[in-house]
This record gives C-alpha cells, sequence and structure tokens, in this order.
C-alpha cells in the first residue's frame, strides 16, 4: 500500500480527454502499483494480477474511472445489444466487458484499467467503469455462452469514424450522431425531426434537450464534454442515505469508497445535499459528482426505498398514522425487514403497514382481502396474476376490514356494496388507493384495492413498446382536428394508462383537453377532468354534454358503456373534436359490431371512426435472466405462416430462467401487444355498408394490420415475452 501513496497523482479525478498527455501517466503508474497487471493480450485469466488488497476507489483514484460494485453480476440484454451492434470479436483475452446500457453508449466495466481493448468500439462511444475482479469474471462467462450461441462480426461500424469536433455544442454533437452512428432508415428520419426540434434550443444540461429518449441527453453530454457519467439501473442498492436526503437533492450513492463518494446526479452542483448531509451530524466525505438521468436516479432511489437510515427529524413516532391531510396514511418503510408478520404479538397496524408495502414493492397492481376457508388470505396481482403475499386466522380478518374501511372513510355494515379510496405516502411517493366491499356469504365481506402509482402513472409515447408504424399512426391521429378513438380491451389491459399517454402526447398551451371519468385514476396538469357523480347527475353521457359547452379541442370518455353515451361520443367527433374512449370488446374491429349492437347508426360510426385499438397485457421476460434459446422449426413455420418472416430466423428468441430480480419466476412486469387499426377511406366504406367482419379483417391486413396474436408473436422474437404468454391469445384467431 506504500505505493499507492507514492504514486498518488494528488488529484481524484483524472481528465478522460483522450488526447490528454496525463492519460499516460496515469496508465504508468497503474503498471507501477499493479507490477503484475498487463495489458490485455496474453493475460492469464486465472491470473492474480489484481491485487485483492486494492480497493476499487483506489484504483479509481488512479485512473480517473469511477466504481461499481454491481447490482447483479449480469450482462444486461441491452448491453449485449449495443455490443452487437457496434463491436467486433475482441483482440485479446480479457477485454472490457459490457455491463450495462446509457442510452446508445454501452457501459463496460474491468478489474484492471490499463487493459485497452473495447471490442473495436471507439473510447467516446464507451462509459467506463471499474468493477470487482469476480464480478468481471462471472459477467464474462455469462457473456461468453451468449456469443458461442451467436459469435460477433469480426469488423466494427464504428472504427472509422471520426469522433466530434473538439468545438462541438450540445445541439452539433446531436446533428453529429445523426450523421455518424449506425442507424437505419426510419432511426434516421426520426433523428433528424429531433435533430430540427431542438434547434435554437437554449442545451446547458441534459435535460433541456427536447423529446429525447431516457439517458440519451446524458450520453451526449459524455459525449461533447467526457465528464463521468452512469445510468442508476446499473447502481447497487444503499443503506447509508435517507431516501428523504435522495429525494429531495435527486442524487444516489454509486459507490461510497474510505472517505470519498462518487454521487449520481441530475445537475452537478451538489453543495446542498452536502451541507445538509454535514449539517446532520456526518463526517465529510469528497464528492465526485457522477452525471445520470434524474427520473432513474428517482426509480432507484425507490427501488432502495426502505434500506436507508432513518432520520429523526422526519420520521414520527409510530410507524402509520394518519397525516393532517384528509385519507392519507403515511407508511414508514425503515423497520419493515424487522417485522415478523405472523408473531402473534405484531399490533395489526403493523401487520397491515407490511401487508400493504409487500404488495406495493412487489409491483402489486390489486390486493384482496378475503376470507379462506378458516384464514384470512391476502393476494397481491403482480404481473397479472394473484399471488398469496400473507394468511392469518380468520378472527383477525373483522379488525383489518375496520382498519381499512376507517382510513378509506367507509361504513361498517356488512352487506353494503361500498367504494371509497384512501392514499398512501412511503417517503415522498404518493399512491391513491381505490377499494371495494363487498358482501360474501355469511354475513362476511371482500376488500378488493387497486393501486394508481402516481409515480409511474403517466407514461410517454415511447414507453408504450410501439412500433414505429403504431408511433406513426398514433401521431398523425392525435394532430386530428375530429374523430373518434377507440381503445378496446377488458378490464386491466392498461387502457387508461394508453389514454393518458395519448393525451399528454398533445398536452400543450394551445389545446384544451377535457375528460369525464370514473374515476379519475392520475390527475395531470393542464387537463381538466370530471369525475362522474350520479348523486348530482353526472353521468358520462351527462357530463359530455356538458362538455360541449367548455369549448373543448380533445376529450376523454372514460367508458362507452351504452348507447347515449356512444351515440353522444360519436356526435361529437363529428361536430369537430377529437374524442378518445374506451369500449369492452375482443378486438379493434369487434368494437365496430360492438357500437352497431348497442343501437349507434353504422353511416355514423364510419364517418367518425379514425381509429380503432385493441390490446393487452403479456408478462414480460425479465431482462437480467432471459436466456437465448434458438427458434425451432416448427415455431419459425408458425411465423412464415403469420407473414411475420420471410427468411430463416437468425436471431435467437429467449426464454424465462429466474434469479432474485424476479423471485424466481423468469417475468418481470408486462408488456402491452395493441392491435392498432386506422380506419381508411376503405374500411369507412365497409362499416357503413354492413361488410362482414372478415373481409374487414382481409382489408386492415392488406393496411398493415396485424393481430393481438400476431403482435404477441412479434415480441417473442423481439425478446419480449414466450409462446407460452401469447398462447393466451390464440382464442383470438389469426387475422386472414
Amino acid at each position: 500500500m506504500d505505493n499507492l501513496e507514492e504514486k498518488n497523482l494528488g488529484s481524484r479525478f483524472l481528465v478522460t480527454d483522450l488526447n490528454d498527455p496525463d492519460e499516460n501517466t496515469a496508465k504508468e503508474v497503474l503498471s507501477d502499483v499493479l507490477p503484475d497487471s498487463k495489458p490485455v493480450h496474453g493475460t492469464d485469466m486465472s491470473s492474480e494480477s489484481i491485487s485483492e488488497e486494492l480497493e476499487l476507489d483506489q484504483i479509481a483514484n488512479l485512473s480517473g474511472i469511477p466504481p461499481v460494485q454491481l447490482l447483479r453480476a449480469s450482462c444486461s440484454v441491452d448491453a449485449e445489444n449495443l455490443l452487437r451492434k457496434l463491436g467486433r470479436m475482441p483482440s485479446g483475452d480479457e477485454p472490457w466487458i459490457p455491463i450495462g446500457a446509457l442510452g446508445p453508449f454501452p457501459i463496460l466495466g474491468h478489474f484492471n484499467p490499463v487493459s485497452d481493448d473495447t471490442w473495436g468500439i471507439p473510447d467516446y462511444l464507451c462509459v467506463k467503469v471499474v468493477i470487482s475482479k469476480s464480478n468481471y469474471l462471472t459477467i464474462f462467462e455469462d457473456l461468453q455462452s451468449r456469443l458461442d450461441f451467436k459469435p460477433l462480426s469480426a469488423i466494427s461500424p464504428l472504427e472509422e469514424i471520426l469522433p466530434p469536433p473538439p468545438s462541438s455544442d450540445p445541439i452539433s454533437i446531436l446533428n453529429w450522431f445523426t450523421n455518424n452512428y449506425p442507424l437505419n432508415d426510419s432511426e434516421k428520419d426520426k433523428w433528424h425531426a429531433l435533430t430540427i426540434e431542438n434547434e435554437g434550443a437554449e442545451v446547458l444540461r441534459p435535460v433541456d434537450y427536447k423529446g429525447l429518449p431516457r439517458h440519451y441527453g446524458v450520453a451526449f453530454f459524455y459525449l461533447l464534454n467526457g465528464k463521468p457519467c452512469f445510468n442508476p439501473d446499473e447502481a447497487p442498492n444503499q443503506t447509508t442515505f435517507a431516501d428523504q436526503l435522495l429525494e429531495k437533492h435527486i442524487v444516489y450513492p454509486m459507490y461510497e469508497g474510505d472517505g470519498v463518494l462518487y454521487l449520481l446526479c441530475e445537475n452537478e452542483k451538489v453543495y446542498g445535499f452536502e451541507d445538509e448531509w454535514l449539517s446532520d451530524g456526518h463526517e465529510g466525505v469528497e464528492i465526485i459528482p457522477i452525471l445520470a438521468d434524474g427520473d432513474s436516479i428517482r426509480s432507484a432511489i425507490a427501488r432502495s426505498r426502505g434500506r436507508g437510515v432513518q432520520r429523526q427529524e422526519i420520521i414520527e413516532s409510530g410507524d402509520l398514522y394518519y397525516s393532517e391531510d384528509q385519507n392519507l396514511v403515511e407508511i414508514d418503510p425503515v423497520d419493515i425487514a424487522d417485522l415478523n408478520p405472523s408473531n402473534p404479538n405484531a399490533a395489526p397496524e403493523d401487520v397491515l403497514k407490511w401487508i400493504l408495502f409487500r404488495a406495493i414493492s412487489s409491483r402489486g397492481s390489486d390486493l384482496h382481502v378475503e376470507k379462506y376457508f378458516n384464514t384470512a388470505r391476502f393476494r397481491a396481482r403482480i404481473d397479472g396474476s394473484l399471488k398469496v403475499i400473507h394468511s392469518c386466522s380468520e378472527e383477525q380478518l373483522p379488525r383489518f376490514i375496520a382498519l381499512f374501511k376507517n382510513y378509506s372513510n367507509m361504513g361498517h355494515q356488512h352487506q353494503d356494496l361500498q367504494d371509497a379510496r384512501f392514499s398512501l405516502k412511503i417517503g415522498q411517493r404518493r399512491i391513491d388507493v381505490r377499494v371495494s366491499a363487498v358482501p360474501c356469504r355469511k354475513e362476511n365481506q371482500k376488500l378488493t384495492m387497486r393501486f394508481l402509482d402516481k409515480q409511474d402513472g403517466i407514461k410517454e409515447l415511447s414507453e408504450l413498446n410501439m412500433s414505429e408504424r403504431q408511433l406513426g399512426i398514433v401521431n398523425s391521429t392525435m394532430k386530428r382536428d375530429q374523430g373518434l378513438i377507440l381503445v378496446t380491451g377488458p378490464t386491466g389491459s392498461g387502457k387508461t394508462t394508453t389514454l393518458y399517454a395519448f393525451m399528454n402526447s398533445i398536452n400543450e398551451d394551445h389545446m384544451n383537453i377535457h375528460t369525464i371519468e370514473d374515476p379519475i385514476e392520475y390527475e395531470i396538469e393542464g387537463i381538466n377532468q370530471t369525475q362522474t357523480d350520479e348523486f348530482h347527475g353526472i353521468n358520462f353521457a351527462t357530463g359530455l354534454r356538458a362538455l360541449l359547452r367548455a369549448d373543448p379541442d380533445v376529450i376523454l370518455v372514460g367508458e362507452s358503456r351504452d348507447e347515449e353515451t356512444a351515440t353522444a361520443a360519436i356526435n361529437s367527433a363529428l361536430t369537430g373534436h377529437l374524442v378518445l374512449t374506451t369500449l369492452h370488446a375482443n378486438d379493434s374491429l369487434r368494437a365496430v359490431s360492438r357500437l352497431i349492437s348497442m343501437g349507434v347508426e353504422p353511416y355514423l360510426l364510419a364517418d367518425a371512426l379514425a381509429m380503432s385499438q385493441a390490446q393487452r397485457l403479456v408478462k414480460r421476460l425479465c431482462k437480467y435472466c432471459k436466456r437465448p434459446v434458438p427458434a425451432s422449426r416448427k415455431l419459425q413455420e408458425f411465423f412464415y405462416k403469420n407473414e411475420l418472416i420471410k427468411t430463416p430466423l437468425e436471431d435467437p428468441i429467449f426464454t424465462s430462467s429466474g434469479c432474485d430480480e424476479c423471485n424466481g419466476t423468469g417475468y418481470l412486469g408486462r408488456v402491452a401487444l395493441m392491435e392498432m387499426c386506422p380506419v381508411n377511406a376503405k374500411i369507412a366504406e365497409m362499416i357503413a355498408s354492413g361488410t362482414p367482419m372478415s373481409e374487414m379483417r382481409k382489408e386492415a391486413a392488406k393496411d398493415g394490420v396485424l393481430s393481438l396474436y400476431q403482435e404477441g408473436m412479434v415480441q417473442v422474437m423481439s425478446g419480449n415475452t414466450t409462446m407460452e404468454e401469447i398462447s393466451r391469445l390464440a382464442h383470438f384467431g389469426i387475422m386472414s
């Protein structure tokens, strides 16, 4: 360790500019400190070239490359895809290995920063981090098995390109990326449009760019100035800092070393965080800011929530209580790890807190509370399936039901149908809870709760997993000055999320958007939202007629449940308004026959309908453990029969595996399948004349419309889900 003190360069961060003369000095110092290490060529993977005593932050201090203890020791699918797109086979035995992605750039990790093999990808397009040797070997083995299945190209498309000129600014960097990064034609068109959109904008920070996907603004600033950056999705869980402190300053620890903290931040000026940390009585540390996307930092905080230390001045005594806000229940997650819900001495309020937190932290959308034989059973709907998260004796059930009713201000009658709501606050996370009580046999009651997370509710169109074709259809349809947009599907298929994303995409100062909903699930600033209220005579039909006098440009009708509402929506669409509504139908064209069967005149529907969309949610493969497998001959023949491929499929499909991230299920989250049918002149004519649905399907297929089942197979080929999941949609048949 004496060498380390003698060779200290006197700076925590070395300049990372490729032309900086200090880079060679740094490599010389590393070679002295790590005498057994050598460049990648001919290095023995089993050698002890890097001393186990040398800490990551010490290597980082010398190399100028940030360190990280990885959340998981595997190569993410995004990182592998970028490697295949940008790289070629390595020239040595110990290349930098992909561990994640920062927008269009791979994040590469190594335990020996002297290595110079980056798979043919230029250094300015790689984000480098120092990782432990054990992490390196584990990921390398995982990656090697994938490359054995499908090797990389022998040539990288990037090795001959020129880096951005030194005089680049944030807008010219965007233009350089559009013209030099390997993009297909549709991607080039998209990025040319984004370049034009950002021309003249004042871009001083990554968040100042307009319309960029997540992480791209940070990546472009890295390309511009080479300052350290990282993706918070790959940062480890933390236990040192209070969640409230991190949320307030939008920061997250990437690595905590000996007297030094590598801190992910949206803004490099972290003085406020440092001052507050010191004012809490903690010792000072050297803080090294690492640029990162703000939304991803918030997601990392939410993922790690409850592991951080408790701030006494913020956490009040009593960990579950009413705040001054009506119907707001606040939960402190700090003590949850120590709570045993099966302990007979545990207070019912504490157990209730544990159940709610367990359901929400497991990504549950609903919570069911019910009697089951001689027990009280609590089930959460996670990724579309119900899972038991707690059970106890049936004698405790009335107490839990009474607590839930108190929170939502419900009456305590056993045989009444009741609906109410309350709110949960977990740290800075606000979740609305809709409660429904229904009577069951023997004077029992069942409670069902739907969680509406304010943090995850409103999505951008880019987050809906739409194809370029679908995105183009939505953008052109939402720009119309009138017409009817139908979104169909069963309860829980994501219709509301889709409609909110559609509306939010045009939520601008010159638009007057008004909704009539039952209930208002998410509040959106800039959109006027009205709740139905039967007691005061406000239902969908009467509310819609009233909204027409409010000079709206766009109207959302929560659901067209009857002829009166459907007819009013169509008449509104014919009189100069863009109307969005939902309907329960199995697919996009069955929505037409459903409306006609409700009493809507076919000729009116033909004139009004702009687009009909059906959707379902299926389980998404866990991105951390899914494994590539070759598509069988039988499956490829099936894809060919459905006109999804014309030549044999070279790329693998993926299968579920199971890991800690997905609790061994192999699935993590859900993905939407969207059958999107824009109504052209021919289809409108067929609707008006009462043409059989089978003929309309053939016409829609000519226009590129895929059925839900076909859309599901596209997601299988894209590696997002499995045929086992898609088989649940088989009864919808194939559009032909």
